[in-house]
């Protein structure tokens, strides 16, 4: 029983060998933080594969706010999820972006080829994703990335999401509104 408890666990969440996150590239706008970050190579075969398929494809980005402790977990702070939807549209041989923020749809775009598609699931584009208030001022902070490019079905039955794991920015302190 402690096995198959242990395979379920193991199996919930695949990470893609193959598949990793850029540097996360930080930067301040007044108060808002910005994130920036690249899958790479690109795109998993899979993902790759159900893009040129027509099929509608999503990558899913989850960007995490963590106060940075030495000795201890990191603290949770906030949290954003950013979402790419490329959808292929045969009538007019062109594909729909959807970009949506917590589930909510910041704009649509349509692109010419699939290659602009993959590139546009491929990134985390830089915008604001945080805003920093004086309840972080003067703390170590860090953001840390991860993208999330495709599910699939482990054991038969189990499903699972395929990820790039988590990848740390550069640890920084809060100093209150820059230019």
């Amino acid at each position: 029983m402690l096995f198959l408890l242990a395979a379920v666990a193991a199996a919930s969440s695949l990470v893609a060998d193959d598949l990793t996150i850029s540097a996360v590239t930080i930067a301040f706008r007044g108060r808002q933080l910005t994130a920036e970050a690249k899958l790479l190579p690109f795109l998993s075969p899979e993902t790759s594969q159900r893009l040129a398929s027509g099929l509608p494809t999503t990558t899913l980005w989850e960007i995490r706010l963590f106060a940075a402790r030495a000795f201890w977990p990191d603290g949770l702070k906030d949290e954003r999820r950013y979402e790419v939807t490329a959808t292929y549209r045969p009538v007019n041989s062109d594909w729909t972006l959807q970009k949506r923020l917590d589930g909510k749809l910041l704009e649509t775009v349509t692109v010419p080829t699939v290659g602009e598609a993959a590139e546009a699931l491929s990134r985390l584009p830089a915008f604001p994703v945080f805003t920093m208030g004086n309840h972080l001022l003067g703390k170590q902070l860090v953001v840390k990335v991860r993208c999330i490019h495709g599910s699939g079905i482990s054991l038969g039955v189990i499903p699972t999401s395929m990820d790039t794991g988590w990848t740390r920015s550069r640890i920084f302190v809060w100093s209150g509104e820059r230019p």
